[in-house]
């Protein structure tokens, strides 16, 4: 029988992703649930990062970057001044990348400590920044 080399890597893929998503369950439902539940719909890890640690993304009917910055401005001129509700987005985590592996240990070290939670809410910032969105809270950063 002849045997697709495609779908062996495909296979080791969703292999090495169901590992890692074993390992990192409990760091992504804390992000979700606590850290940064005021920002993010879900995280997920990802299989289409490289080299950065994370990504936001649109859910499926989100604005994008650009998009929200546009309705922003709209609503803005509309409103006077008020702002417009913040949509949430899905925080995408490469397993594989330093920082997140950092992120991971110093979670499983102490999930209440301030190192990950920092640590966290500077992926998340950054991440909001290289992803096209504006920052909340520009002197936090």
């Amino acid at each position: 029988a002849v045997v697709s080399t495609q779908s062996t890597g495909s296979e080791k893929v969703k292999e090495t992703m169901e590992k890692l998503g074993r390992e990192y369950d409990t760091l992504l439902n804390w992000l979700k649930e606590k850290v940064l539940s005021s920002g993010i719909d879900k995280a997920i890890l990802s299989t289409r990062l490289v080299e950065s640690p994370c990504a936001l993304v649109a859910s499926q009917y989100g604005y994008s970057g650009n998009m929200e910055r546009i309705m922003m401005s709209l609503a803005y001129a509309k409103s006077g001044g008020q702002d417009t509700p913040n949509q949430k987005k899905i925080l995408e985590l490469n397993p594989f990348h330093p920082l997140v592996q950092e992120l991971n240990k110093q979670f499983k070290a102490d999930e209440e400590g301030e190192q990950a939670k920092d640590l966290a809410n500077a992926l998340y910032d950054t991440a909001m920044l290289r992803s096209g969105y504006a920052l909340k809270d520009t002197v936090a950063f």
